[in-house]
């Protein structure tokens, strides 16, 4: 049985309309799914006088327990105890937010008659304008989706979140976006055209979606040179081993089971994007480390073996550019431009100096030529600007590192 209690005066209150419906929404379709028989919504009775207004929302079947009330307000959580699991667990957190925006309050209160009872406060009138950005409508389009990231965001790290479930992809979206640009998808498919245009630095997306899956974007971005440098997490509802497997399979970095803590999911971006950096900058300071050291899919191993390749049978050419470069190795000028800067973090024409100077760090570390000859070796016409560049990037000259390493060959 459904039931709805009005009062007789009429109410007039400030509130943003569309959040609102979705504040009802979410605590009226709860208590549906979770009422064994019997659902009822209540507008308590006010006067002219009252500053607020209150709602309360009652259904039989599972009494929450005590322990739980604060609880199910989580993102992703759901009781284990009932049998009716077919939420995304972000409803009612969305529900709270969006009542705490209004500077109202959403709680789940003592049962009573055998009912769970959330109640919802909200001032009538509100002093300041309600700021909802960060819940627009959901875009369905890829490209408008992409115009969504703002002058101020293009400073922050980009990532694209793949997700179908439009609640579930607002509320990260939302935790995100203080410290990220966020970028959206709703299917693999969509994703894939995000990462054509934008120079996206890690990708988190569901597994279950329809068009394409996340499995299959996955095994996509890791066989296409053009993306599989791109850390990806996969987030999914199935728990099983074989899932976890398929997962890391494709290349999975990182796979987190639903519900998820969203310090959790931070934790692993962090971690993710940090470990990158980490490896980048010990690729630009030291001397003798490998380029292909900063990567570890095949597709990137054999990139960077054949740009390696390219370089080194072309390293005194002192004209070797990007677009020399970008053709050699048989790409667009942008894409080319975009993989070399999502993987090292340099642009193109940086990583040809680099890859100059620590052939001349590998030349002078076999004691078979003096400091003039390999300058001219990889390219240099004045000895002089070699040692700058030398001096600049691995901070000493290049007498200091050979000297450096007859000591260390001294022992």
């Amino acid at each position: 049985a459904f039931r709805l209690e009005l009062p007789r005066m009429p109410l007039y209150a400030s509130v943003d309309p569309e959040a609102f419906r979705k504040i009802l929404g979410n605590l009226v379709n709860n208590a549906i799914k979770y009422a064994d028989s019997n659902v009822s919504i209540r507008l308590l009775s006010f006067n002219s006088e009252d500053k607020v207004f209150q709602i309360e929302i009652r259904n039989d079947g599972f009494i929450i327990p005590a322990e739980h009330r604060q609880k199910v307000f989580e993102p992703f959580y759901r009781l284990k105890e009932t049998s009716k699991q077919a939420g995304t667990g972000i409803g009612l957190p969305l529900a709270r937010s969006l009542a705490e925006l209004h500077r109202g309050v959403l709680e789940l209160k003592e049962p009573q008659n055998e009912m769970n009872l959330f109640q919802l406060s909200v001032p009538i009138h509100q002093e300041n304008e309600i700021n909802l950005q960060e819940y627009e409508t959901f875009e369905t389009v890829a490209g408008k989706e992409a115009e969504e990231v703002t002058e101020q965001d293009m400073s922050k790290t980009p990532l694209l979140i793949v997700e179908d479930n439009k609640e579930i992809l607002q509320f990260i979206q939302r935790e995100l976006s203080q410290l990220f640009s966020i970028y959206r998808a709703h299917n693999g498919e969509d994703a894939l055209e995000v990462l054509t245009k934008e120079n996206i630095a890690l990708v988190i997306s569901d597994i279950m979606m329809p068009v394409m899956d996340g499995i299959e974007l996955c095994r996509k971005m890791k066989t296409d040179i053009q993306y599989s440098h791109i850390p990806i997490i996969l987030l999914t509802a199935r728990n099983t081993l074989h899932s976890k497997i398929e997962g890391l399979e494709v290349g999975a970095d990182a796979y987190i089971e639903k519900p998820f803590d969203l310090e959790h999911l931070q934790a692993q971006i962090n971690n993710l994007l940090a470990n990158r950096q980490i490896i980048r900058e010990y690729f630009a300071k030291s001397p003798l480390a490998h380029l292909k050291g900063m990567v570890s899919s095949k597709a990137d191993k054999n990139f960077l073996d054949e740009l390696n390749r390219v370089i080194q049978s072309n390293i005194t050419d002192m004209d070797l550019d990007v677009d020399k470069l970008s053709r050699m190795m048989n790409m667009s000028r942008t894409s080319f431009y975009r993989k070399i800067k999502g993987i090292s973090d340099l642009t193109p024409n940086e990583l040809i100096n680099i890859s100059r100077l620590k052939q001349a760090a590998e030349l002078l570390a076999s004691g078979e030529y003096k400091i003039n000859e390999v300058a001219g070796m990889v390219g240099y016409s004045v000895n002089s600007n070699f040692s700058r560049d030398f001096h600049k990037q691995f901070g000493e000259s290049p007498s200091s590192y050979v000297a450096g390493l007859k000591k260390d060959a001294a022992g």
